[in-house]
This record gives C-alpha cells, structure tokens and sequence, in this order.
C-alpha cells in the first residue's frame, strides 16, 4: 500500500480512520435526513425546511475551527485531504448544519487552460492584504492592435496527475470508500466581467462603454466564445463529471436534485446534465440597461446549455431581475447583503427559484457578539423568504475576534429564525 500511496504508515493510518469516520457518518440517520431534506428544497416540495450552511474556508486566524496544528500528517498531499475531512467532521459534530456526508472520496480532473496571449491586468503589491489588487490591464483601446494580441485560451487535462490522484486515494482508502470525480471547488464557475476586468480595468470596462461600445461589444463576444469553447472542449473530451449531489454549484450552494441528469443520460455527462454557476459582481457600479446590453446578453447564451443555473455572489440581484427571470432553467439565486428581500421574496416565489440568502458577516465578525441583532437579521430574511425553498447560507468570515464558538451559536439562531418560515 505504501507504495501506491507514497505515503508513510502514519499518514495512512490517519487518512484510514477519518475514512472509517466519514463511511459511518455518511450511512447514517442523521445524514440520510439531510440529503432528503435537499432534495425536497430543490424541487420545492409540499413538505421541505430552510437549509443551513455555514462556510469556514475564508478564516484567517489561527484559533480556527480546524487549525495546522490539529493536522496529524506530514505529508503536503495527506494533509490537504485531512484538513477537508476534518472541517467536514466540525461541521457535522460541532457547528450541526446542513452539510452532507458524501459515501465516496472525490477529486476534480486536473484541468489547465492557457493565457489570453497577454497577462492578466490584476496587480497585488508583497505584504498587502490577500484580498486587496489594483488593475494594470494590459489592453486599453481594444482597438485592431489590442484584439490582434488576444487568442482563445487552449485548455488541457493532465492525465497523468489525474491517474496518479485516482491511484493513491483508491489505495488509501481500500475497503473503506469509493474514489469519484466530482467537479472542483469553483472550477467551472463563468464570471466573464472578472475576466473583462482582467484584460481591460475596472476604469477601462467603465469608460469604454462609452468611448469605444463596439469595441467593449466585440471584447465580451470573444470572451463569451472562449467560454463556449471550452466547455465544447469538456464536452468532446467528456470531462464533465456529474455534479447533482454534495456538490458545490455557486456561493456556497451544494446540488442535490433529481431533476439532473436528464431522462437520456447514459452515462457521460453532458452540458444539460449539470449546474453552473454564474455571477457578475463587477457590474454592480453598472445600469440594469448596461448589464443588460453588456453582460447578459453575452452571458445567456452560455446559461442555456446548462440543466440548472445558479445565478450570483454577492451582487444584488433584484435590479437586474428582469434579465435573470427571463432564463427558463434559473434553479437558484444568491440574496446579498445588498439585495431587496422583500422584492426577492416575491420574485422568488413566482417563478419558484431558491432563495439562496447570504447574510452579512459583519454581524459574526464584530468585537462585540450581538446574537440579538443576528436573530433579527434572519428574521427579516424569514419573512421575506416566506413560501419560498429558503437556504441560509454564511460566507466571507475572515475573523470571528478568536471566538470560533459563534459558529455553531449562528447555526443555532438560523434555525431559532427558520422555526418561523412556512412553504406556503
């Protein structure tokens, strides 16, 4: 075993055991109550509740939930594989939210995709804050000179690794759980005004709407085809796995439905046999009229190849809703901090796409815990949600001031709030 592992003893013993761990967990009651409770959230049925999700990967401190010293493994590779088990360990026997034990280990196919032919404009300085960048964007006029620079992204698998990676986990985990490919954390997710702003600045997209419309027209078409070309590349080279169960389909979401794959499936999944994500959180400064013309009219031919879209981050959603209600397979909506619940409520309702609410994080992150500012918060979201397949959904916590205890208090409260939503 340790050979096909190119791990030690100690290593596999430890991965063996959180894989003993996650076969019990996955087998059980508790568990099995849970993935019903999905699919009954997806398909909106007459007997369904809120679900709760409570994100933990944005933490910077280090009294965290799972920290690198409670990692028992030396190895780069093990500890990588230990740390997920053991945050998903700490959501099922510590914070108790809706996250589901999967019955199998999974990995992403280790897909590569090459550059535009220029770099890309987001610049970040050494020793600033991870999440602050400014743009130097290597295009500015996107006149003949700047699009003869730019060429379609050429993507590629890395067999090798892929086999390697399939090779080891089924060795380490012999007898215990079967090894799957599942998509990867973001992997597929479409944002083509992130790759906009990539090429051209946040200043350059705004300003080009105005000085050079054609040329900002013809910029988001290439970057439409490109996305299309890849995923017609996934497609020939079937390397779309499935991705309708304890999979992560946009902001936070995980895609347990029956509605995918479709009725013809047979085997090797196809573009309208999954979810994907899209979002356009660039465009909040923009018109609805703008996004309109600039984003989705770019961005829906995209979506309709798809079984089941998740639509948003943390934009709000409720100004451009009239493009976003337009799409026939829209399954799920992220509700921002910023969104109109009311307005989303009743949209939601309507046409029967799952309110995907994510609260703000400030009310976990303060110096000061106000749990009674947090139940009011998702009281709001309650009533707001009432009738709708609500999930709940906390993201972006960078710091809880060295109390990870909230977590679990803020798991409490949401579901002390759900006791209040009702589906009709």
């Amino acid at each position: 075993m340790a050979d096909k592992t190119g791990l030690d003893a100690a290593d596999v013993r430890v991965l063996r055991e959180l894989g003993e761990w996650q076969a019990e967990a996955a087998a059980s009651p508790a568990n099995q109550e849970k993935i019903a409770a999905w699919y009954a959230h997806d398909a909106w049925a007459s007997v369904r509740r809120p679900m709760v999700l409570m994100e933990m990967r944005s933490w910077e401190e280090d009294e965290g939930p799972v920290n690198h010293a409670d990692l028992r493994c030396q190895d780069p590779w093990a500890r990588g594989i230990e740390r997920e088990m053991r945050m998903l360990r700490h959501h099922v026997e510590v914070l108790q939210d809706d996250h589901v034990v999967s019955p199998y280990v999974s990995f992403a196919p280790p897909i590569g995709r090459s550059s535009f032919g220029v770099p890309s404009g987001r610049h970040r300085e050494g020793g600033a804050d991870r999440l602050a960048f400014n743009y130097a964007p290597p295009l500015a006029r996107l006149d003949e000179a700047d699009f003869s620079r730019l060429q379609h992204r050429v993507p590629s698998l890395n067999r090798e690794a892929m086999a390697q990676t399939r090779e080891r986990l089924e060795a380490v985990y012999a007898g215990i759980l079967p090894v799957q490919v599942r998509d990867g954390r973001w992997q597929f997710t479409t944002c083509l005004t992130s790759t906009a702003f990539d090429l051209v600045g946040l200043e350059g997209f705004m300003l080009l709407m105005y000085d050079n419309p054609a040329g900002l027209h013809r910029l988001m078409a290439f970057l439409s085809n490109d996305e299309t070309l890849f995923h017609d590349w996934l497609a020939e080279e079937h390397w779309l796995p499935l991705n309708n169960e304890a999979d992560y389909v946009g902001a936070g979401s995980v895609g347990f439905t029956r509605d995918l794959p479709a009725p013809d499936y047979v085997g090797r999944a196809r573009h309208h046999d999954r979810w994907h994500n899209f979002n356009s959180q660039e465009s909040v400064s923009i018109s609805p009229e703008q996004y309109g013309e600039y984003v989705f009219a770019y961005m829906k031919l995209i979506m309709a190849r798809f079984g089941k879209v998740y639509y948003g981050c943390c934009e709000p959603v409720h100004n451009i809703w009239q493009y976003l209600s337009t799409l026939p397979n829209l399954a799920r909506v992220s509700v921002s901090p910023w969104a109109d619940q009311a307005f989303m409520g009743r949209a939601c309702r309507e046409k029967q796409v799952v309110f995907s609410r994510k609260p703000s994080p400030n009310l976990i992150s303060f110096e000061k815990f106000d749990e009674q500012a947090l139940l009011d918060h998702f009281t709001e979201t309650v009533e707001a949600a009432q009738g709708c397949s609500l999930e709940i959904i906390q993201r972006d916590i960078y710091t809880t001031h060295h109390s990870p205890d909230r977590l679990r208090r803020w798991v409490e409260l949401a579901r002390q709030a759900c006791a209040a939503w009702s589906a009709e």
